[in-house]
């Protein structure tokens, strides 16, 4: 089973960013900053494809830098306006996942999951799923979230399902009631705290609470996720840092294996290393996708299930580049 690594409310790819990095060639083009404005220029001049392929060139500056919180805002906008142009072609899919793949196995407690909408900013109003990031300064690294905003005004934050049941089972902290009015939008949690901010809406994604939001969309067949993919959280502070890699493997013939690396360390107030640890696994067993909804069954008949849809498609093919599932964002090798 993949391995995550997450500390209190704060779950953060780090690593996934850096072996993307890894993965493109040395950029040696304009700052970030001034692509990026030079997109939205075009944007503005009605330009969509000249537009998507400068916040693309925006995204490879600002990765060529490590500028975690760029890469997002660049790549949320060219999703925005691909989104907005035309939907993606959908990829082909394998006869074997036809047959096998479909038909997800029963999880355990029979809770019968209901289908959300996808997202979408209508009038300033988020409403459907959503992957939400925020870029945390202090310890140089991501949250990233799903975000729930159903058609009856409710919102859940990393549901598990979407039935009645699982999404009253999650924490008063995580659900509760969303209005817009004007440009704020206000939550009144159910653990009785409210959050308000201003929503700067796009065609597909909006910000707000110093995160982005990107519209999610579900997967168009499960043979969009055969591949292999790998991803990755962390975080440091002064006092240590803890990181985790993780990799999963899905064949067309419904089998997957995974594998994962975690390490932890510890520094003193001088900086000097006081502690190192760490850990590998691996597993394998078979996967279905339904919907929304990932489920991977190991060897020993345990189950994991989890909120899944794409991320980022290569928008000449259509094919999946990156995923979220359970916390984390895979990206295709």
């Amino acid at each position: 089973m993949a391995t995550r690594v997450s500390f209190g409310f704060i779950i953060l790819p780090a690593l996934l960013l850096a072996s993307a990095a890894l993965a493109q060639p040395a950029y040696s083009g304009a700052p970030g900053a001034e692509v990026f404005k030079k997109a939205q220029q075009l944007e503005a001049a009605g330009n969509k494809s000249a537009a998507a392929a400068a916040y693309q060139q925006a995204y490879q500056a600002y990765m060529s830098v490590d500028d975690s919180d760029g890469m997002i805002k660049a790549l949320a906008k060219k999703n925005a306006l691909a989104g907005a142009a035309a939907p993606a072609a959908p990829s082909p899919r394998p006869a074997s996942a036809a047959r096998v793949l479909a038909v997800p196995r029963p999880v355990a407690g029979g809770t019968a999951s209901v289908q959300p909408v996808a997202g979408a900013v209508n009038g300033g109003r988020p409403v459907g799923l959503f992957f939400m990031t925020r870029y945390w300064m202090a310890t140089r690294s991501l949250e990233k979230s799903t975000y729930y905003f159903a058609p009856n005004g409710q919102v859940y934050v990393d549901p598990k399902g979407f039935s009645a049941s699982e999404l009253a089972a999650l924490p008063a902290s995580s659900r509760g009631s969303y209005s817009v009015t004007g440009k704020t939008l206000a939550v009144r949690w159910a653990s009785g705290q409210t959050s308000s901010s201003e929503v700067e809406p796009q065609a597909n994604t909006f910000s707000w609470d110093m995160g982005i939001f990107l519209a999610g969309k579900p997967f168009q067949s499960p043979g969009q996720l055969a591949g292999s993919f790998e991803g990755g959280n962390s975080i440091s502070t002064g006092s240590g840092s803890a990181s985790a890699v993780s990799s999963l493997t899905f064949r067309s013939d419904g089998t997957y294996s995974g594998g994962g690396a975690s390490s932890f360390g510890g520094r003193d107030a001088a900086g000097a290393k006081t502690y190192s640890a760490g850990s590998t696994s691996s597993n394998s067993g078979r996967w279905s996708l339904s919907g929304w909804l990932l489920t991977l069954t190991d060897a020993q008949g345990r189950t994991s299930r989890g909120v899944a849809f794409p991320v980022e498609r290569n928008d000449k093919t259509g094919q999946v580049m990156r995923f979220y599932f359970d916390g984390v964002a895979y990206k295709r090798l």
